[in-house]
């Protein structure tokens, strides 16, 4: 599949490249321990709305039907108890973007401070076989591709596993 930059590039050993990638979480080891707290959360508080309707018609609307009660005190209840988990799974979720830019844009920095210093060691022939826009483009796309990865994709494919998971539960 070519890329703007003509023939498309793989990794030579995929594993060993993400073992890399994730080495420099070690700095930020506990923010990242608290992103998956805060992913978990999330998934826990999604499976819990899917059944939110089925608990609310099933044990509070249907019997208040049936009896002809007007104690609107249970529901009342029920729907506060909702309102703060569910604005505990909004925190989260601001606390898992917010933890997750802090790391991943301190993962990028370093990685573009350990290219600098390598492109430094560089020979002068280096330079002039490649050209400035494929070196560039390095240290622009393919890091914050790299950026995107751990911020994104790593988060929300953990997160989908543990809402299925949730759900099934």
């Amino acid at each position: 599949m070519p890329n703007i930059r003509g023939k498309a590039r793989m990794a030579q050993n995929p594993k060993e490249t993400l073992k890399r990638l994730l080495s420099y979480l070690k700095e930020y080891r506990i923010r990242f321990i608290l992103v998956i707290v805060f992913v978990i959360s999330m998934a826990v508080v999604t499976a819990y709305s899917s059944s939110f309707l089925q608990t609310l018609i099933d044990n509070y609307i249907t019997p208040m039907l049936e009896s002809g009660s007007t104690d609107f005190s249970p529901l009342a209840a029920f729907i506060l108890k909702v309102i703060i988990i569910f604005a505990y799974g909004v925190f989260a979720g601001y606390m898992y973007n917010r933890l997750m830019v802090v790391i991943s844009q301190g993962i990028q920095k370093k990685i573009r401070d350990q290219m600098f210093e390598h492109m430094q060691k560089l020979p002068i022939s280096y330079f002039d076989q490649h050209s400035h826009g494929d070196i560039m483009s390095h240290y622009t796309n393919d890091i914050d591709t790299l950026r995107q990865m751990l911020s994104q994709s790593i988060p929300q494919m953990l997160n989908s596993v543990i809402t299925v998971v949730a759900v099934f539960v």
